[in-house]
């Protein structure tokens, strides 16, 4: 059986090592191993094991491609990457387990992501965060991602790109969050989330996709936490609109309905700041949102000229719109499913700390009704070469 902790004990725990961790990365302490002596982890994912209830522990490890004479690398198609398996009643005796199969100290310096499993995330993710704040070769910015099935299925899936599928899933990340179609979360992020008494933790979702004849892994979305629980997700729609309310929204495309005709018009955002405030009315709070958005004409597949004020309004205004029903989503899922993934409960409490003594206990009740306002402002400015649409003599 798994270890138990109390939720308190281990939130405590979590706020001591955190802090030492970064004391001693301030310092700038530093060990050297040799590179021959370890397996380099570039990613690792946790599972419930099969007909059991311990952690299933797995670590991608870099492998080294030979050099052939000339200092050409070894080919053959031979792969860079090993997955080590193992399982324990704790991820600290799991990695230890590890050691029995693979022949070098599992070094996690490189670590780029972790995973955590469906089925593991649903039991709760707290009591195996100890390992990656307390193992001191761990990194704060590693990105953590939560799996739709298994998370050694993700890490076995092969990697098109990059040498490694850790490597491939690191560059997702990151190319996904550029326009807008999922959020990024690091270890340091979903530690102050577990730590907040309201505030929920949320991380992106993966799972693996068919392509043909190929298998590939995909983002699909936002898994939501309720305490350190898996409860639910939000689908890609609903995560831009989190991201609206977030002010994470960098760069996406919003594709809306030409107004007199067939075809849609791309609508591309550039820059987009939200304003989140409560407001205190007769002991109860409110929350107003207000998210202003400014962006370009993209492309469009239809004959109207929108160049003209009386048509480019039209456009901010379908803009305005599309972006409110996303936020609109993203709030409706965030209520069903009682999980404050926007911090309103941490906004209240900086703002009426007095309020908030009252409220915090409550919270839970508070959260699935409370009144939220909504205003979404867009700029839509008509650039580039061209400033009427395309169309055949």
């Amino acid at each position: 059986m798994i270890r138990t902790f109390t939720k308190n004990h281990i939130i405590l725990s979590l706020k001591m090592i955190v802090c030492t961790f970064l004391i001693f990365n301030v310092t700038g302490c530093w060990s050297r191993q040799e590179v021959d002596s370890i397996s380099i982890v570039m990613g690792i994912g946790l599972d419930i094991a099969e007909n059991s209830e311990q952690v299933r522990f797995t670590a991608q490890v870099f492998k080294p491609v030979e050099q052939k004479e000339g200092g050409r690398e070894g080919g053959g198609g031979e792969v860079s990457f090993w997955n080590v398996e193992s399982s324990g009643e704790t991820v600290s005796s799991a990695v230890q387990s590890a050691l029995h199969e693979a022949p070098r100290e599992l070094y996690f310096s490189h670590n780029q992501i972790v995973i955590f499993g469906q089925n593991l995330a649903k039991n709760g993710i707290l009591p195996h965060m100890d390992f990656f704040v307390r193992e001191h070769s761990n990194r704060l910015t590693i990105q953590v991602l939560v799996a739709k099935n298994q998370a050694g299925e993700i890490l076995a899936t092969p990697a098109h790109l990059e040498k490694m599928p850790a490597l491939d899933m690191r560059d997702l990340i990151e190319a996904q969050t550029e326009v807008s179609q999922s959020g990024t979360v690091n270890l340091k992020q979903i530690m102050t989330r577990l730590m907040s008494t309201t505030t929920a933790p949320i991380a992106p979702l993966i799972e693996v996709s068919e392509q043909g004849s190929e298998q590939t892994v995909r983002l699909s979305g936002t898994a939501v936490f309720k305490k350190d629980k898996l409860v639910g997700e939000l689908d890609q729609r609903e995560t831009r609109g989190m991201l609206w309310v977030l002010g994470e929204v960098r760069r996406g495309v919003i594709e809306v309905a030409c107004p007199e005709s067939g075809g849609k018009v791309a609508l591309i955002t550039i820059l987009s700041k939200p304003k989140v405030v409560p407001v205190e009315e007769h002991g109860k709070v409110k929350i107003i949102i207000d998210v202003k958005e400014e962006g370009i004409l993209g492309s469009q597949s239809c004959p109207e000229n929108f160049s003209s004020p009386e048509k480019n309004k039209q456009l901010e205004e379908m803009k305005a719109d599309a972006i409110h029903q996303e936020i609109r989503k993203a709030i409706t899922k965030a209520q069903e499913l009682n999980a404050d993934i926007f911090g309103f409960g941490d906004a209240v409490h900086r703002k009426y700390p007095k309020l908030w003594k009252q409220l915090e206990q409550d919270w839970d009740t508070i959260f699935p009704d409370m009144e939220i306002d909504l205003a979404v402002e867009t700029i839509v400015r008509n650039e580039g070469r061209a400033s009427e649409p395309l169309t055949e003599e």
